[in-house]
């Protein structure tokens, strides 16, 4: 029990009272003190089921999902049959990624009421989250025998067969949901991204739209929208729906990388920077934006910025094959040339047979004058090889054409032959890296 002492009138009195008074609570003390105050009041003896479930309900929906489970089992264990308990139960294992919980509280409910076809939409939920999605499919198609109009069943399934890569299934699925109901803005956008990826963009931008009517603020219709809209070459309208996803959702860096990657490709370099600046920010283990960033600070010749970047790059994905080439070959422009090998052989042992970084490596040696590394790293570059054996084949062929001689080049070439014939085409495969 509390007690409380009071000081004596006059201002002494209020003096001292205020001198003792404990500061405001936090936020998260009040948190802490309404949890004491619950659980001193409901005493499992006096507060009946229905109260419990209540607070359960509450604290599920402000996603305090400890506190609900809390609850749910206290019902559980005065009444283990209780249908609505038990949905909201497994709801909360969900929530907390016990799937194999998840579906064991579906399935008791499933065992009460057979015909409840929610249970079933659960479990394959939970089926999907644990990666068996063939699983998932088997029991949203029963879901839908028991009831064929369930949108969101229908949706769920479609997203199914998306995962499965069986596009045709799942816009038809789509089709099914959107037909039971048409203001289903996830139904729409992800029919967009499934006909887009089968190439019917104008298809797709008519449901991101459609997306967009239902929910005007759906940050990733409006990004989806720009892409194909800079796919189309409409720069200037993607970059107002780039910006309109932004606005939306100011933490979405995708849509800071696409913008940026919009501006660079009209040559706004420094508001590409500034974009790349922003999905960094937005997520500071974005690799891709500093790798970004570094390509365009190494195009403006900002060596030591590309270089930080770069690192940056790497150090939030050590495998990110493409930082370490251009990290070569900024350290390369930097005069830094042991360095630049380094990063060069180090991408090559993530991808052997990645094409720039054999060129690279191969110019590097041939400045050094070592012929036969350099060649040999040139013929381990098939692309390259074949590329630099069809242009000679072809200029023979336009030398011939000219009356100017009758050479012909063979269909292959060893070291020494392709060692040779560089120099003669040296200006196009410094172009072509």
């Amino acid at each position: 029990m509390l007690s409380v002492r009071r000081g004596g009138g006059g201002d002494s009195g209020a003096a001292e009272h205020d001198a003792f008074r404990p500061p405001p609570l936090t936020p998260r003390q009040h948190q802490q003190l309404r949890s004491v105050v619950e659980s001193l009041l409901l005493d499992p003896v006096e507060v009946d089921e229905g109260t419990r479930l209540e607070i359960a309900k509450q604290r599920y929906s402000t996603g305090d999902y400890r506190a609900a489970l809390e609850h749910c089992n206290a019902v559980y264990r005065a009444n283990p049959r209780r249908l609505d308990n038990l949905l909201l139960l497994a709801a909360v294992y969900y929530q907390l990624r016990e799937f194999d919980m998840c579906i064991a509280k579906n399935e008791e409910a499933a065992a009460i009421q057979p015909n409840l076809p929610e249970c079933f939409n659960n479990i394959a939920n939970a089926w999907r989250e644990k990666g068996d999605v063939d699983h998932a499919i088997q029991f949203y198609a029963h879901a839908l025998r028991l009831q064929p109009t369930f949108a969101d069943v229908w949706t769920n399934l479609a997203n199914a067969y998306t995962l499965k890569g069986h596009l045709n299934q799942a816009a038809e699925c789509y089709r099914q949901a959107l037909a039971l109901d048409p203001h289903l803005a996830d139904a729409h956008y992800n029919l967009g991204d499934v006909l887009k990826a089968q190439g019917l963009y104008t298809e797709a931008y008519s449901h991101y739209l459609d997306s967009l009517r239902i929910q005007p603020t759906f940050a990733n219709a409006w990004n989806n929208v720009a892409g194909l809209l800079m796919h189309w070459g409409d720069f200037n309208k993607a970059v107002v729906y780039y910006k309109e996803a932004i606005n939306c959702n100011p933490a979405f860096h995708d849509a800071h990388l696409n913008l940026g990657n919009l501006y660079k490709v009209i040559g706004m370099q420094h508001d590409a920077i500034v974009c790349y600046q922003n999905a960094a920010r937005a997520n500071p283990e974005n690799a891709v934006a500093y790798g970004n960033l570094g390509n365009a600070y190494h195009e403006q010749g900002q060596l030591d910025l590309a270089i930080l970047n770069y690192r940056q790059a790497i150090h939030c994905n050590s495998s990110y094959v493409e930082a370490y080439n251009n990290l070569g070959n900024a350290l390369k422009d930097a005069g830094r040339n042991e360095e630049a090998i380094g990063c060069y052989q180090t991408c090559l042992v993530l991808q052997p047979s990645h094409p720039q970084a054999l060129t690279n490596l191969g110019n590097v040696y041939m400045e050094r004058n070592m012929m036969d590394i350099a060649a040999s790293l040139y013929m381990a570059n098939t692309y390259r090889y074949n590329w630099i054996v069809c242009t000679l084949q072809q200029f023979s062929v336009n030398l011939q054409t000219a009356g100017i001689c009758d050479a012909k080049v063979p269909n292959t070439l060893n070291f020494g032959q392709l060692n040779v014939l560089y120099f003669f085409i040296s200006c196009w495969t410094l172009s072509f890296c």
